[in-house]
């Protein structure tokens, strides 16, 4: 029976397949280390800069999109709330008078029926609900004066003018076209009506916004 002696320096064939052992723990060899190479990092880093680039990019356009969406939404409100609010004065009003020219008459020439039938007129006035056709003095007039659509509660007297738009709403015409206001006693057989027309701009994020409004009101009162 043979034997192999170990010589201090040499490996015998069958220590060739021991493990080392540090300290009680399997000390790894080569070739079961795993991780990722540098390459490989910097790929995965590079796709995922792209992707939240994309993100946030496509997130940034839903915030001014929306910002915009509001913005005009809020230009067609404040223009919806002032041509609703003279519907419902003209539609319950009487004795429609109207003019070509934003100038105000006396308010006894307000008092006075008058169509505006062929061309748009500047500025409407009648006699309002509560009010009374004795007094010359207090119709309710709507007027465009400058980008800005005016009411007055007094005849158009001076210091009695209020705003209906927004100071940023830039009202660039404003129309009315009024028929049937003349008394049945002229040969008049239509109810009087106003068709009011309405083009005008407004500052949005991204630039300017432009709308065109239509209202058409008949008068309440049969007056045929």
């Amino acid at each position: 029976m043979s034997m192999k002696s170990s010589t201090p320096g040499f490996t015998s064939t069958s220590e060739k397949h021991v493990s080392v052992f540090v300290h009680g723990v399997r000390a790894p060899s080569k070739q079961n280390l795993k991780g990722f190479t540098l390459i490989e990092m910097m790929v995965s880093v590079t796709i995922f800069s792209i992707v939240m680039l994309i993100g946030v990019g496509a997130l940034l356009s839903l915030v001014e999109t929306n910002r915009r969406a509001q913005a005009i939404n809020s230009v067609v409100n404040n223009m919806n709330a002032a041509l609703e609010g003279m519907s419902r004065a003209i539609r319950v009003g009487n004795t429609y008078h109207c003019r070509t020219s934003s100038a105000v008459p006396s308010p006894a020439t307000l008092s006075v029926p008058q169509d505006c039938a062929s061309g748009g007129g500047q500025l409407l006035a009648f006699e309002s609900a509560q009010g009374s056709r004795s007094d010359v003095n207090d119709q309710i007039v709507y007027r465009l004066n400058g980008t800005q659509l005016e009411r007055s509660l007094q005849a158009g007297a001076n210091g009695t003018w209020v705003a209906l738009t927004a100071p940023e709403v830039s009202v660039e015409s404003f129309e009315f076209f009024v028929v049937g206001s003349l008394p049945q006693s002229s040969g008049n057989n239509i109810q009087p009506r106003v068709l009011m027309k309405l083009r005008g701009s407004a500052p949005v994020p991204g630039g300017n916004t432009t709308f065109t409004v239509q209202a058409s009101v008949t008068q309440r009162i049969i007056d045929i």
